[in-house]
């Protein structure tokens, strides 16, 4: 009996000792992968930035990674497939991560406003500009909590211009002139900056329906 009491102990141990290591492996595959596929993206390779991010989040699940990282690799997993014009996929995935992120930072931190702004512009690009204009109502309250105006405005005066043309689309004119005159304002004090965050549109002639 005591032997096979050692021997039912011994193989659990091996079992969390093999599930460590696995662990461990695809910990590191993650990390090699998040790496090529940022430079694939630095390099305007979206196609190999997309699928290496993909088997970035494969690993990083299966190494039991924090929801941070997932959150972090949804998204740009998300925006990749975006740039490749796999449009629907792309917000399925940017929206995963923001409801994900919302749970880690918080509904109002400046990460969980990346996804609202990413959200915002595909829908954007798109002309989608009802669901569009949701989610820039939604995350310039953060902006402005974060002192956007301060640290971006020009940036900020192009976002506020996009979710004017939002609203006038939808047929909001009053609030679309006001946007417009708040972005005015904010250029006109900061006469000669440029915008420090200029952001990859989504273009697509021909969305892809496949992966």
């Amino acid at each position: 009996m005591k032997q096979i009491y050692h021997l039912i102990i011994l193989i659990s141990t091996l079992a969390l000792f093999l599930t460590g290591c696995a662990g461990a492996i695809n910990q590191k595959e993650a990390e090699i992968h998040f790496d090529a596929a940022q430079q694939y993206e630095f390099s305007g390779d979206y196609n190999s930035a997309r699928e290496q991010y993909w088997k970035a989040l494969v690993n990083a699940n299966l190494a039991g990674a924090d929801k941070g990282t997932i959150s972090m690799l949804m998204y740009n997993f998300g925006r990749m497939t975006g740039f490749t014009c796999h449009l629907d996929e792309a917000e399925k995935y940017l929206q995963d991560s923001l409801e994900l992120e919302k749970t880690v930072t918080g509904p109002e931190s400046g990460i969980t406003s990346m996804r609202i702004f990413e959200l915002a512009r595909l829908n954007y690009d798109r002309k989608r500009y009802s669901r569009s204009s949701q989610f820039y109502e939604m995350g310039l309250p953060i902006l402005e909590k974060l002192e956007m105006e301060k640290k971006d405005p020009i940036a900020l005066a192009n976002i506020m211009d996009e979710y004017a043309d939002t609203l006038s689309e939808i047929g909001n004119k009053e609030l679309a002139t006001t946007t417009l005159a708040n972005a005015k304002r904010i250029r006109n004090e900061n006469s000669g900056k440029e915008a420090i965050f200029v952001p990859t549109r989504y273009k697509c002639a021909q969305p892809k329906t496949s992966n």
